[in-house]
This record gives C-alpha cells, sequence and structure tokens, in this order.
C-alpha cells in the first residue's frame, strides 16, 4: 500500500500495525513514519498539486519505487488530486464528489439547499450584513489562515494577512462566513457506496494557546466528545455522508453551539483523529477503510475502552532539532518524531504527545504536563543560541 500526503504517520503505522506492507510519499519523513514502511520518499514541502507538472512529479517519484501496488491511498493535501490516471487501485472516493465538499464554498450552498445547520456565507467577502465573520480558504489549511474579524477594518486586515501570508491565494480563494462561537468537534465516519457508520465523536483541540500561537490552528484530538449532541452529531453525519455518497474513512467538523451543532467542514480522507480513535475503541481504521472500498462495514459502533489524546506541538520561532534535543523529547511519549537536525520554521509542527487513561480530565492534564516540557526544551535551545 502507498499513501500520499504532506504527512502520513499516523496512516501508514495504522497500516502497519494491521499488517499492511506499507510506503508513502510524505513531506517530513517523520523517524516513525519510516520505522513502519518498507520505503519513503520525500515530496517537495512547497508543492501546489493544482499544477500538471507536480502531478508528473509524483508520477515519477511513485514509479521510483519500481513496486506494484496494490492500491494508493491519498491522505492530507492531496484527497483533492484525480489519481484515476494512474494503473493502480485508488482507495479514495470520486473525485467529483470529493470536489464538492473541499471547496467550502460549494458545500455551503449544498448543505443549505438541502436544510442542514451550517454557518451562513456570504457571496461579497467585503460586505457581510453582521459581524463577528471569520475569513478562511476555499480549500484546506488546517486552520492556519483563519482570521476573525469584528468590523470592518479588521475585515480588510485579516484578508490582507492571508493574502500576504499565502502569496498563491487571490481573494477568489477566500470565503466569508458567520463567525459561530462554540465547541469544536468531529465525528469519524467509516463509509461503503450503500452506508455510512458513524465511529466516534471526537472533542478538537483548536488554537491552544499552550501549543500554538495560531488562534484557529488544528492541535489535535480528545476521544471521546463528552459534551452535549454527541448523539446527533453521528445521525447528521452518517445521513450527510450516505447522500454525498463519499466512501472509506470521512470526518465531518463540528462547532457545538446551545442550540444544537453546526456542520462546518468534510474531509473525505483520513483524520487528525485516527490515533485517538484506534485508542479509544481498539479498532483498526486503516483496515476498515480497505474493506469499506469491499462494501464491508463494522456491524455496529466500536465500544469506548477509555480516552485517548493528541496533541501537535508547533515551533514559536525557527528551531534546528539537534540529536541532544530529540533525546529529550523521547522522553515523553511522542508520535512524529522528526528526523535529526529537521528545521521547523515558525508557525510549523514540531512532534505530537499521544497520551489515554480513563477520563478526559486526566488525559488532558497529560498533554499539557507533556506538551510543557518538550516547549520548555525548545525554548532552552532557541535561547542558547
Amino acid at each position: 500500500m502507498l499513501v500520499i500526503g504532506f504527512s502520513t504517520r499516523n496512516i501508514v503505522c495504522s497500516g502497519y500495525r494491521a499488517g499492511y506492507n506499507m510506503y508513502a510519499l510524505d513531506s517530513f519523513c517523520d523517524q516513525d513514519t519510516v520505522e513502519c514502511c518498507i520505503a519513503t520518499k520525500e515530496l517537495p514541502k512547497k508543492l501546489d498539486i493544482r499544477k500538471k507538472d507536480t502531478v508528473d512529479k509524483i508520477f515519477d517519484l511513485i514509479k521510483s519505487f519500481n513496486v506494484e501496488f496494490d492500491a494508493i491511498v491519498p491522505g492530507s493535501g492531496f484527497e483533492i488530486m484525480d489519481f484515476r490516471f494512474l494503473p493502480w487501485l485508488i482507495l479514495a472516493s470520486d473525485p467529483e464528489r470529493i470536489q464538492t465538499v473541499q471547496d467550502k464554498l460549494t458545500l455551503s450552498c449544498w448543505l443549505k439547499d438541502r436544510g442542514y445547520p451550517h454557518p451562513h456565507v456570504y457571496d461579497n467577502i467585503y460586505r457581510p450584513d453582521k459581524f463577528p465573520v471569520i475569513v478562511k480558504p476555499r480549500k484546506g489549511g488546517g486552520g492556519i489562515f483563519n482570521r476573525i474579524a469584528w468590523n470592518e477594518q479588521e475585515l480588510e486586515k485579516a484578508i490582507r494577512e492571508i493574502l500576504e501570508a499565502e502569496p498563491s491565494f487571490c481573494v477568489n480563494d477566500l470565503l466569508l462566513q458567520d463567525f459561530v462561537n462554540g465547541l469544536p468537534a468531529s465525528v469519524s465516519v467509516m463509509a461503503t457506496k450503500d452506508k455510512a457508520l458513524a465511529l466516534a465523536v471526537n472533542e478538537q483541540i483548536i488554537g491552544a494557546s499552550w501549543l500554538t500561537r495560531m488562534q484557529f490552528a488544528y492541535c489535535g484530538n480528545i476521544t471521546p466528545y463528552e459534551g452535549k449532541y454527541a448523539q446527533d452529531m453521528c445521525s447528521i453525519s452518517e445521513k450527510l455522508i450516505g447522500e454525498l455518497g463519499l466512501i472509506g474513512s470521512v470526518g465531518i467538523d463540528f462547532i457545538v453551539t446551545e442550540s444544537g451543532p453546526y456542520i462546518i467542514e468534510i474531509n473525505p480522507r483520513f483524520q487528525g483523529s485516527l490515533d485517538t480513535v484506534e485508542l479509544a475503541t481498539g479498532m483498526n481504521l486503516f483496515d476498515a477503510h480497505v474493506k469499506a472500498f469491499q462494501g464491508k462495514l463494522p456491524l455496529r459502533r466500536p465500544a469506548i475502552n477509555m480516552s485517548a489524546g493528541r496533541c501537535i506541538i508547533y515551533a514559536d520561532h525557527e528551531i534546528r532539532l539537534k540529536p541532544q534535543i530529540l533525546d529529550e523529547m523521547r522522553k515523553q511519549q511522542i508520535a512524529d518524531i522528526p528526523q535529526t537536525n529537521y528545521i521547523a520554521a515558525a508557525d510549523y509542527p514540531v512532534t505530537s504527545i499521544v497520551r489515554t487513561g480513563l477520563n478526559r480530565e486526566y488525559v488532558l492534564n497529560l498533554l499539557k504536563h507533556d506538551s510543557a516540557k518538550i516547549k520548555r526544551i525548545m525554548e532552552k535551545e532557541i535561547k542558547d543560541n
């Protein structure tokens, strides 16, 4: 199995645990990714998958493995790429269906037409009816470009900041929607062409100040989500994914308000919650994903056996991860272990903490405790240099 994504560690390690022979095209090639693969090749860090020469580069990289793959699994960042020209089985949903959900503007129209709860999206990015609003890319982003605006001046500043931060964006690549205040959560779904099954509801860690400087950056998950409307979100997700016709592992992001859950976006691929769902349920999601394309689903939603959490630590300042720093980091329960001398730019991910326990509070305290240790290690290195 070949997994292609900007960061594939959780996917290839799940496949490895299920007994598959794993290969990866990955932008980081973390140590634990390499350990779970027969072979890995590094993707260029700056890669625009909309360009034809990018497709050609990826095809050349795939051929360089000199392996007849049984299947290719697109991961984060590559779910919108059309792999149908390749001579291998692609374990991903139909590209046209993926395009519907990956473009947040198209998705918002689709959700509105069918009466699903979703924040209002404006036709004119500069003229909202009210504030606060949130500006975000129409496709992808992981929350790192999202900006909230409380008035017209802040809105203009937010748009300008996003366009300066990502030169490939133009105004038409951005979306403006009402800001909905609530708790971020997600539902992990597995689907065949005939049926969808919600596997778990997850609390999302977004923009946590103890992990990142970015207000809306995705920072991890705790499974299970223990708040209101969990069963409602499962029912909405199963119905929604069934109507969309997506197959395999799919994630639906929500904001949970006092009045109910609002759908924020849909990710037709493996999600960052893969680790915590597997640890909390004991289920192997990679194997379930493969079987979903064979028309097989679990008979029922898996039981939750424990709480599990993963948090992503971002660099506040550029840092080179020298051997002695990594040795100190590995004393904690980390995943996504960088290669020696990896240079993490400011606001780039460095590593993850993965923890389990009997309840949410215990797991969250472990995540905070371990991440604080790693932050101190990083701060000391930056100060000394």
